[in-house]
């Protein structure tokens, strides 16, 4: 069963919620903006390593069509809200900018320089990592390698940046077994007794 923030926050205060609002307003504005906004805010190594430096975030909040940024915002819903529970806000923009930012480093050198490369499922690949970090024995874990290993074989496809999401899952385990190490939280058990922050 899904579990939402036990801190008090409405479901629009959350950071999903936020992070979902910025990569739908980012879809819509490439709607209108067409190609030449697209290549401004995609990441290609040839412009980056030409001074566009943005790219490496930007290209986070990038999609390239509608069955992308749904794909993507679901599994953002998805792990998000689960990570909401485990993580305060600045853990949680933590691992997700994180994985997110080393996914797309990753990408400028290992994919070829004139491939625009965008999605959000580098850092929603970061909140699954670091929800598995957090919650070992949780009873969500079952759905959470299922719904990881749907995500695998879509990876495997052409036209699919799968150094972003393979970096970027090892960035949310090591950032959760870090944040949760150092907190002395060992599982969702904690959570589930009522002893969240």
């Amino acid at each position: 069963m899904l579990r939402y923030s036990q801190r008090g926050r409405g479901v629009t205060s959350s950071v999903t919620f936020s992070l979902v609002v910025a990569n739908v307003l980012v879809f819509i504005l490439l709607l209108f903006g067409g190609d030449r906004l697209l290549l401004l805010l995609a990441q290609t190594g040839e412009l980056f390593f030409a001074g566009a430096y943005w790219q490496v975030f930007t290209a986070m909040f990038v999609h390239f069509d509608l069955l992308h940024i749904a794909f993507n915002m679901f599994a953002l819903v998805y792990f998000g809200r689960l990570d909401e529970v485990g993580y305060s806000r600045s853990e949680y923009l933590a691992i997700y900018l994180g994985a997110g930012l080393v996914g797309n480093v990753a990408s400028l050198y290992l994919l070829p320089s004139n491939v625009p490369t965008g999605g959000a499922s580098g850092a929603i690949f970061g909140l699954l990592g670091a929800y598995v970090a957090s919650e070992r024995k949780g009873a969500n874990m079952l759905l959470a390698f299922l719904f990881a290993a749907l995500i695998f074989v879509d990876s495997i496809g052409p036209d699919v940046n799968l150094f972003a999401h393979l970096f970027g899952v090892v960035v949310g385990l090591l950032l959760g077994y870090f944040f949760t190490s150092r907190s002395g939280r060992l599982s969702g058990e904690d959570w589930d007794e009522g002893r969240g922050r």
